[in-house]
């Protein structure tokens, strides 16, 4: 039986930007930029997956610096 490798969470941060493909992509890349221009040695996460919820990317180094959620519903691109 082969086994599989888990999707690292670079990797699915990145998957979710290109599935983000309105303003929520363009920032969560922004931000993860701005994050590890300012911290090379910021680590990257994935987060809470659940049944109800398919996780959240999450930046740390010593602790949780921030979290990247992408809420449609409650925050809206400023123009």
């Amino acid at each position: 039986m082969k086994k599989t490798v888990p999707e690292s969470a670079s990797a699915k941060i990145d998957q979710k930007i290109k599935e983000l493909s309105d303003w929520r992509g363009k920032t969560l890349a922004k931000v993860r930029a701005v994050i590890r221009a300012a911290d090379p040695e910021i680590v990257e996460e994935w987060k809470w997956a659940r049944a109800t919820s398919p996780g959240t990317p999450v930046f740390s180094h010593g602790g949780i610096v921030c979290t990247g959620e992408t809420y449609k519903n409650v925050v809206r691109e400023l123009r």
